[in-house]
């Protein structure tokens, strides 16, 4: 009754007239249908809050509690893994877990989480206790609060991440009716804010709760920064549960798949919670809808914000009591002289007054007044009220076996949700229970199980033990925490292995509850695992270089005999652990040491530390005992180091035989080329005394030479010298071409005039074989930055080869040209014997000469095309040959445009 008038009470209020600042994301049946069974991975909740926070939800609260690590987090898969081998390294820095992925998504917005008070009991935390938001302000009256000795809290990444932990518990009244959530709750004496409150905490930005008490009867209410949100003396917040359609409920999937609108969500506090069949909790409101805890979270926040949390002051229920004892003592007093009619108008005025002086009381004041009592009193006396109270028991009763059943089934859903095999067993190991689980386990019905003994369905140790003692076995699997290995076989000589742990029940009678797990999988891996860390060391020692990986600590992973042999003496310190530093200061003081490093190890690893941080680029190294390494230092992307350290000494010493080579080349060539230079000089000398007075002979100055023979022989030493000395001079010629390298900067010419002057010099010739020689300038060609006797000499040897190789009568062309990037050009063309493609390449080699009867006896050493070549190469341009055998040749130069001078 009195929870009756406080549901007509506050059903006199008027319908909230402000939009809710709150919204439900449901992870509902068509959810998990969409996005998998239940619990869903961490990562996807991840993903449903950075969605909410993208959307820029003010406030973020999981209705749910995450107490156990994720079905898929690291630690499950490899928590078998021993802590030294290396395999545990690799599967952590390869997994990521989905608990920190949650995690981070809380910490990019505002999440609020959930813990649960435990009824009875603690749970053992090694945790630094949680520090309360909550302090008190006036009598500290903690009587009246909801208490608790335990608490279930958040994963620790979890609870790091959220800026507010609330009690997520509801307490449902008598009636099983949810009217309220807890404020302010006393675990471990010390004072919790439930889940509402805190998310209101967070939305308004204030910092701590103050509890206000102005008696030791309980609290009047909690002050949340400016907002004052009122309380019963037992610290619960009576909320507006009339309106909960008016809270919007979007679905997880929805969510996930794009199909909400950021308005929908901008600024408001999202709830998100589960209402599946079988896993979310579904509360009954006063209006007789059952809701999901989500729902009904979120309309407990709704009334804290738009302060519609209906007063419920500890001085109340005095004046209520006050108020029923004087219409009692009144009724009481005055029945001698009231008739039936006037009890019945009696009643029938207080059925009137009290509902409406309590309804102008809610809606003005906002205050939860209990005139049930006061009416009760009036309309039932001493009599009935033993009645009433008889039926408050058994209506209580109902309502709490109804809840018992409710929560068995929801139990037997969990369990049956389970993916490890749950049975239960007597002390004499006979099945009582199994879930689907086991069934899954054992490939038999769970009807089959049942009045079934244990050990038929298991093999190994414990079965046995069992089979002989089976109180005794199952009482020690109890004392002793065991975790105990065991098989199964599922038929056709399939064997699975399993593990399995035993608790005992407070049930009554001796039930003890077996939990088995099927671990093929995890074995599976395991193997899996080690054989491939068995491959990567093979792989590793079968490196030819020397290899070591360090951590991100600098600590060695792994290294093979290459890199120990390498260290000599300090190969002993390269032990997985080793410290790099420590490895590198050693190997500074060995015989094998690297020069750099000597009697400065700590400098030099100092020095090596800080190269790696500008620059990955491999270095040269050499060591004491003539060895030389490359080594290649790069950093993992874990912040390790990879080290390869290649033995490039067989390498090094060719290069040096080659370096060395290379100079005696030069320095031969050099000296060739200069005494080529001397010897032309010292050769030229008495080859124009010798001409000089051959001359004078056949000119017969100082008298008749007396025989005609005499002037033949004269003839014959005036050309042979002379063509001596015209070969002289070609190879005083090449000499110097090979010594002048590139000409000066500041070098100056015009290539028309150029080929003007060479045309006039060669024409002589030319006429002596009837060869018209015709020239196409360019005029538009600017001056080169080229030495003009260099291209004289070019053009000198191309255009006298030409008409060397010519026909008689047959004409030759001289262009000039401007190619299409800049560069100045030059070709020079005739229609001679032709050069073979393949003698192309030996025409610009020094003292060449073709033969053959195609190619007449010419005059000539050979030098050329090579002095051509070796001018062209010092310019940096490019020399083309265009040749066909019979009909002619076509030679062009290519100067670059870097030889152009622009006009400033």
């Amino acid at each position: 009754m009195r929870l009756w008038g406080f549901d007509a009470v506050a059903s006199l209020r008027p319908a909230p007239s402000q939009p809710p600042a709150v919204v439900v994301v449901d992870i509902d049946e068509e959810s998990l249908a969409t996005l998998g069974q239940w619990p869903w991975p961490r990562d996807v909740l991840g993903r449903v809050v950075d969605r909410l926070v993208a959307a820029e939800a003010s406030i973020i609260v999981l209705d749910m509690l995450l107490a156990e690590a994720d079905r898929m987090s690291t630690a499950r898969l490899s928590g078998a893994v021993s802590e030294s081998d290396p395999l545990k390294r690799v599967a952590a820095d390869r997994t990521e877990d989905n608990d920190a992925i949650l995690a981070a998504a809380m910490g990019r917005g505002r999440v609020v989480s959930a813990a649960a008070a435990m009824a009875t009991g603690t749970v053992a935390d090694d945790r630094t206790p949680i520090v309360g938001r909550m302090a008190v302000r006036g009598a500290p009256g903690y009587a009246n609060l909801p208490a608790s000795t335990g608490l279930i809290r958040p994963l620790p990444v979890i609870e790091q991440a959220s800026p507010g932990i609330g009690i997520i518990n509801l307490y449902p009244d008598l009636d099983g009716v949810m009217r309220t959530v807890p404020g302010a709750l006393v675990v471990d004496q010390t004072l919790l804010p439930g889940l509402a409150i805190e998310a209101a905490r967070a939305a308004d930005g204030a910092n701590n709760l103050i509890l206000l008490a102005s008696s030791m009867s309980g609290p009047d209410g909690i002050l949340v920064g400016n907002r004052f949100v009122p309380t019963d003396k037992r610290g619960r917040l009576w909320i507006d549960t009339r309106h909960s359609q008016r809270i919007p409920v979007i679905a997880a999937h929805r969510l996930l798949g794009g199909d909400v609108a950021n308005t929908e969500l901008q600024g408001r506090i999202a709830v998100v919670g589960v209402s599946a069949a079988g896993i979310g909790l579904s509360v009954k409101t006063a209006s007789g809808a059952g809701v999901a805890s989500a729902v009904f979270q979120a309309l407990a926040i709704d009334s804290i914000l738009d302060h519609r949390v209906m007063a419920r002051p500890a001085f109340l229920m005095v004046l209520e009591l006050a108020a029923a004892v004087v219409i009692g003592l009144t009724l009481i007093l005055g029945a001698p002289w009231f008739g039936l009619t006037s009890l019945g108008m009696v009643a029938a005025g207080l059925g009137v007054t009290m509902p409406s002086a309590a309804g102008l009381v809610a809606f003005g004041a906002i205050t939860l007044v209990d005139f049930s009592f006061p009416l009760l009193v009036g309309l039932v006396l001493a009599g009935h009220l033993a009645v009433v109270r008889v039926h408050e028991q058994s209506v209580l009763r109902r309502r709490q076996s109804a809840l018992l059943a409710q929560q068995d089934a929801y139990m037997r859903q969990v369990v049956d949700a389970s993916f490890d095999a749950i049975i239960t067993v007597d002390r004499e190991a006979r099945i009582l229970t199994a879930n689907a689980g086991a069934e899954r386990l054992f490939k038999v019905p769970a009807e089959q199980l049942r009045d079934s003994r244990v050990e038929e369905w298991l093999i190994g140790f414990w079965a046995r033990a069992v089979r002989e003692e089976p109180e005794r076995a199952l009482r020690d699997s109890v004392r002793g925490h065991q975790i105990i290995a065991a098989a199964t076989d599922q038929g056709s000589g399939v064997q699975v292995p399993i593990e399995l742990t035993v608790a005992e029940t407070a049930a009554s009678g001796l039930t003890f509850v077996i939990v088995l797990r099927d671990i093929s999988a995890r074995i599976g891996a395991e193997a899996a695992a080690r054989q491939a860390v068995e491959r990567l060391r093979d792989a590793v020692e079968r490196i030819t270089d020397g290899f070591a990986l360090f951590g991100p600590d600098r600590r060695l992973v792994i290294c093979n005999a290459r890199f120990v042999d390498m260290l000599g003496e300090a190969g002993s310190t390269a032990r997985p652990g080793g410290r790099y530093d420590v490895i590198m200061e050693c190997y500074a003081e060995t015989s094998r040491a690297p020069v750099s490093a000597v009697g400065r190890g700590r400098d030099w690893v100092a020095e090596r530390t800080a190269a790696l941080a500008e620059t990955s680029e491999p270095a040269v190294r050499e060591c004491l005992d003539g060895r030389w390494f490359r080594i290649d230092e790069r950093p993992t992307a874990e912040g390790g180091l990879v080290c390869v350290y290649t033995d490039i000494t067989e390498l090094k010493h060719r290069e040096m035989e080659i370096t060395q080579a290379m100079i005696s080349a030069e320095s031969a060539s050099s000296a060739k080329s200069e005494f080529l230079a001397n010897m032309s000089h010292e050769l030229r000398t008495p080859l124009n005394a010798v001409i000089g007075f051959a001359d004078l002979m056949k000119q017969e100055l100082f008298g008749p030479l007396g025989h005609d023979h005499y002037r033949e022989y004269v003839e014959d030493i005036i050309g042979s010298g002379s063509k001596l000395l015209s070969m002289i001079e070609v190879i005083l010629d090449f000499s110097r071409s090979e010594q002048v390298g590139q000409s000066d900067s500041d070098a100056r010419c015009a290539l028309n005039d150029v080929v003007g002057a060479v045309v006039r010099d060669l024409s002589p010739i030319a006429l002596q074989k009837n060869i018209d020689v015709s020239v196409d300038r360019d005029e538009t060609l600017p001056p080169l930055n080229v030495d003009g006797a260099i291209l004289y000499q070019i053009l000198q040897n191309l255009l006298s080869n030409a008409i060397k190789f010519s026909n008689p009568g047959a004409p030759i062309g001289l262009r000039t040209f401007r190619a299409a990037d800049g560069s100045a050009g030059m070709s020079v063309t005739d229609h001679g014997v032709g050069i073979p493609d393949e003698l192309i390449d030996k025409v610009t080699q020094p003292f060449w000469q073709r033969q053959g009867p195609l190619v007449r006896d010419h005059d000539g050493v050979g030098l050329g095309l090579a002095i051509v070549k070796s001018h062209t190469d010092a310019l940096g341009g490019e020399l083309k040959f265009d040749s066909q055998v019979g009909r002619g040749t076509t030679v062009t130069i290519l100067l670059p445009a870097s030889r152009t001078i622009r006009p400033s």
